[in-house]
């Protein structure tokens, strides 16, 4: 009997450590300027994490051009993925830089799905060099919550500027708007709220967000990012009194004494 009433305490007061497996996906883009109506973007993918990636397939979320999707299949730890994406205009465009988003999807060993999303530059006959800028406020969420995100959007220019903002988000995340315009006038800045809220984001996860800001002058294209993190956290409890575990201790205590005095006897 003494044994048990000590085994269950133990089991009470001890917490178990449980070791998890992560994948960690570091994708890199390089674009080459696009002359005429192709390009193609080099993608290196490292997994610096302990588990496979598997079912990995590389596309992209931009509209002005159309793209390759690359299936990488599984990517083992520390073995480094390079390969070339195609890009093509859809569309009629001006010159200057255009963003493109990449979007890496992939799944663990019991075929749980992931993604997430990088961002390049894609300079299509002539580099401009975008005058708007955003700053993003990291954010945290836990539970199906749905919290403001806060993109603050400024105009370094001496002239106004109609932007365009759209925002960028891995499949685990949802908003029921990531598309606005936006008037900026010179030396402007203005502060846009996104919805955002977890749809199947675990617990513990960080991901990157993006919104891209373009806006045109002069028969050019300009464009800029912001970029950040929303971090995924557990579900606050309840706040319990300072004094409950002591109790919770003591009156196990007395069990405990109660009974290897009784076995004594």
């Amino acid at each position: 009997m003494k044994k048990k009433l000590i085994l269950l305490i133990i089991l009470l007061l001890c917490l178990n450590s449980v070791y998890a497996s992560v994948i960690s996906l570091t994708t890199t883009i390089d674009a080459e300027t696009m002359s005429k109506n192709s390009a193609k973007l080099h993608i290196k993918l490292l997994n610096s994490g302990d588990e496979a990636a598997h079912n990995v397939q590389i596309s992209s979320l931009t509209e002005d051009f159309k793209t390759d999707i690359i299936n990488v299949g599984v990517l083992e730890m520390n073995t480094p993925f390079e390969g070339d994406m195609n890009v093509s205009r859809t569309k009629e465009i001006n010159p200057g830089n255009y963003p493109i988003v990449v979007l890496t999807d992939y799944a663990d060993a019991n075929g749980y799905p992931f993604s997430s999303i990088s961002r390049v530059d894609l300079t299509y006959k002539t580099r401009t060099v975008s005058k708007v800028s955003g700053v993003i406020s990291e954010l945290s969420l836990s539970g199906k919550e749905n919290k403001k995100l806060i993109l603050t959007v400024r105009n370094l220019d001496n002239i106004p500027h109609d932007i365009k903002v759209k925002l960028f988000l891995p499949r685990e995340l949802k908003s029921s708007d990531e598309e606005r315009s936006l008037s900026l006038g010179s030396k402007e800045e203005k502060i846009l709220n996104f919805d955002v809220s977890s749809f199947s984001a675990l617990t513990g996860s960080s991901y990157v967000i993006l919104t891209s800001l373009e806006y045109e002058q002069d028969n050019l294209h300009y464009s800029s990012f912001a970029q950040s993190i929303i971090n995924i956290t557990e579900k606050k409890a309840p706040s319990i009194p300072f004094w409950l575990p002591i109790m919770t201790f003591s009156v196990l205590l007395i069990i405990f004494v109660y009974y290897f005095k009784r076995g004594k006897k």
